[in-house]
């Protein structure tokens, strides 16, 4: 009997081609044995009859239930039988097992889930016959090899070896799920470093069109020298690039990034950024910069999930998935962080192209606190395990390195070093401290009127949308061109509404303008107000909002950054954001008089607030009993029920990986993307439901991440039925729900305020 994987492929064929491939994924993370292994065993269940008459019926077009034979548990259940070492058979059963769905804890219900799992009958599994048809030989004695050195690099680097393991067990379960479909799909992945040459002389050109006028473009200019050299000279390792804000950080990061990528070969640059402002920013500063085509930078959010869990569809999979295998990848730290805490094989898969690669965090203050931690081991075992280099950018750089389970910087880890002098010249503002007595809305609308009077375009950041709502009303009257920015605008009316500030404060024929917006404009948007008003909030945050004034030096004396405190201000939903508030008004008072903007002030801030938050950074879960670093490290519930039910401990390796990812998300709450009618939006719907090629949908669902605004579950629930969804993929808003003009997403339809 021929037994196929598929219409064209002999199933001998397909295992050995996705072991090999999966072995040549997982190298670099030093255990090709365990992955090839996984792969070696990953489809014995097809060499049944079973499943060799399902295939045959599906081909000639018969009706089949999809999943109706089982063909992944018997792999499973050889590596349980033959695998002596119970955490070992734990990663290898585990990974096997789910390689066309989810991870799934490796205890449940007080008893080891793999028992559970491949305990089924013969007629189920027809595991005699599958053992029969193709007994499986596997190296035992090198797989445990492999693990054991992990635990000692583990140890070597004073990092907790069950979580590692968990990292491990992702890590194979990609490089598999990778293999597999990568096989399946007749996809040959290049294994080739981009031409860094090529691209950084690039860049070279596009820095040689710049031409110093101040003392600030010298400072950039040098910056960026900095960091091209660092990029040469330094080993792979975790570093900081810290640049007062104005300082030309993406082109400078940019250069050190391709220059070690040069250097160390490796396969790819990945920028993480916390804000899809800044992510639309950036891609279209590197887009100038190498005249790209498509292929060279892949930009990877979630406004809109690609839908659908259906793992066997190849085709499908392999044009509407991304392996992130591009040579540059912009992303957000949502994406990187629920990559990684996933359990699930379409976000894993790509888990594997971390390695190798140069990792860029921008705007590493925005990090929330609750994942810290796993944010730390997670960039640590991408550097010890995954050889690559990580570069933590900010203006103001929080203290990852001294936290309970810090980030494991290099030596010498900042790679630029400005004197003092060369500082002073970033200082453009100063901070002023008027948050001694709360001030209602018509008293932070007077302080923006006495701001515009004097004839100064300012910017006022308020910590949410309904302040913002509010004091944007009480300014409509002003004589000045205004603006107005929350996340209740889709990126492309952001982006819109950004240039036009942009072309109000060109300097030669600048406009006075006012812009009211939420915190999403503090951080990387290349603005200059000459005057910056901000609700109180964290330091970093404050010191963010102070770089969009006078960021030029437009103005040759210093420039004040008002810092106010919001009356009856509700932060009930912005716990991080109160807590800063909190911490920083301490930090005023005990610096009452001083300079507002010296390091020592942002250092001391940074104390205060990591120590007060510490008890958060493993991500606290299941009503504070339990943290997500728990459920997948030691895991103590689960092995305490399993104590008390098997009367020993447990063997194995005790991780909630499926409790954990259901648990995890950076966002509280969870966010759904919603596309609305602005710009191109409707045609790009209608284009979207008459096209048949999947590779066309999936180009049109990237255009329509541009016309998406994200709202949490109750927000979904109060617009209702103005949110419909198109072909089951995403959810569209009626235009009489957005403003076009300021407001962005309405609650009610714009029909209703007709009748006010």
């Amino acid at each position: 009997m021929i037994n196929r994987a598929r219409e064209n492929q002999l199933l001998s064929d397909h295992i050995k081609n996705t072991a090999n491939l999966a072995k040549d994924f997982a190298s670099v993370f030093s255990c090709g044995q365990l992955a090839y292994t996984a792969g070696i065993l990953h489809d014995l269940g097809k060499y049944s009859m079973a499943f060799q008459d399902y295939l045959n019926r599906s081909l000639k077009g018969e009706q089949v239930t999809r999943g109706e034979v089982i063909h992944a548990l018997q792999g499973a259940k050889f590596a349980a039988e033959n695998i002596s070492d119970a955490v070992i058979a734990d990663i290898v059963g585990n990974v096997i097992a789910t390689h066309h769905g989810g991870l799934f804890n490796t205890i449940t219900d007080s008893e080891r889930t793999l028992t559970i799992k491949t305990c089924k009958d013969e007629e189920s599994l027809h595991y005699k016959e599958v053992m029969k048809a193709c007994p499986p030989q596997i190296d035992t004695a090198g797989i445990k090899d492999e693990i054991l050195n992990i635990c000692r690099i583990s140890q070597a680097n004073k990092l907790n070896p069950f979580f590692l393991l968990h990292l491990i067990t992702k890590a194979m379960y990609s490089c598999l799920v990778d293999a597999d479909r990568c096989d399946a799909a007749g996809i040959k992945p290049e294994d080739m470093p981009p031409d860094w040459d090529k691209l950084s002389q690039q860049l070279e050109n596009h820095l040689g069109k710049f031409t110093s006028k101040s003392g600030i473009d010298n400072i950039r200019k040098r910056i960026s020298e900095q960091c091209q050299q660092a990029g040469g000279q330094r080993q792979p390792g975790i570093y900081t690039l810290s640049v007062p804000t104005g300082g030309g950080k993406t082109l400078s990061s940019l250069r050190f990034a391709l220059e070690h990528a040069k250097k160390n070969n490796k396969k790819r640059i990945i920028y993480v950024i916390p804000y899809l402002s800044i992510l639309d920013q950036t891609a279209a500063k590197l887009r100038e910069v190498f005249s790209a085509d498509d292929d060279l930078i892949l930009e990877h959010h979630s406004n809109i999930e690609v839908p659908g869990d259906n793992e066997d569809d190849e085709e499908q999979y392999r044009l509407l998935t991304s392996r992130w295998d591009s040579p540059i990848i912009l992303t957000t730290m949502v994406q990187f962080l629920e990559t990684i805490y996933s359990n699930k094989a379409s976000k894993l898969r790509k888990f594997h192209n971390m390695s190798e690669a140069v990792l860029v965090f921008d705007e590493i203050q925005a990090l929330p606190i609750k994942c810290i931690h796993l944010f730390n081991d997670a960039v640590n075992f991408l550097q010890a395990f995954g050889q690559s280099t990580i570069l933590l950018c900010t203006a103001t750089q929080p203290h990852l390195h001294k936290t309970v389970r810090p980030v494991l910087l290099s030596e010498r880890p900042d790679i630029i070093n400005l004197s003092p002098e060369e500082l002073n010249v970033f200082r453009r503002v100063y901070i002023k401290d008027a948050t001694q007595q709360a001030m209602d809305y018509e008293q932070i609308a007077a302080l923006v009127k006495t701001q515009i009077e004097q004839g100064k375009s300012t910017l006022i950041i308020l910590n949410t949308k309904n302040d913002a709502r509010k004091i944007f009303e009480l300014c409509k009257p002003f004589e000045c061109e205004k603006a107005f920015l929350t996340t209740d605008l889709c990126p492309v009316h952001r982006l819109n509404i950004l240039e036009q500030i942009r072309r109000n404060l060109v300097r030669e024929s600048r406009l006075l303008t006012l812009c009211v917006s939420t915190q999403l404009i503090e951080a990387g948007v290349d603005v200059s107000f000459d005057c910056v008003i901000r609700a109180e909030a964290g330091m970093a945050s404050i010191i963010q909002a102070a770089g969009r004034c006078n960021r030029n030096k437009e103005n040759q004396e210093p420039q004040a950054v008002f810092v106010i405190n919001v009356k009856d201000e509700k932060l009930t939903r912005l716990p991080e954001i109160d807590d800063g508030k909190k911490i920083t008004s301490r930090v005023f008072r005990e610096n009452s008089g001083k300079d507002l903007m010296d390091n020592d002030v942002m250092d001391m801030f940074y104390h205060y607030y990591f120590y007060d938050q510490n008890k958060y950074m493993d991500y606290t879960v299941k009503a504070e009993k339990t943290t997500i670093y728990s459920l997948l490290s030691e895991n103590p519930i689960a092995k305490v029920a399993y104590r008390n039910l098997n009367n020993q401990d447990y063997p194995g390796l005790p991780c909630s990986f499926k409790t954990a990812a259901d648990a995890f998300s950076v966002i509280d709450g969870g966010q759904t993307g919603i596309v609305v009618p602005y710009g191109d939006a409707l045609k790009l719907v209608t284009e979207f439901q008459e096209c048949r090629n999947p590779k066309e949908k999936m180009r049109i669902l990237k255009q329509l991440q541009k016309y998406t605004v994200s709202v949490y579950s109750n927000t979904l629930a109060k617009i209702g039925e103005a949110a419909s969804i198109v072909d089951d993929t995403f959810y569209l808003l009626n235009p009489d729900y957005y403003d076009e003009k300021e407001q962005g997403l309405l609650l009610e339809s714009k029909c209703s305020f007709l009748y006010v």
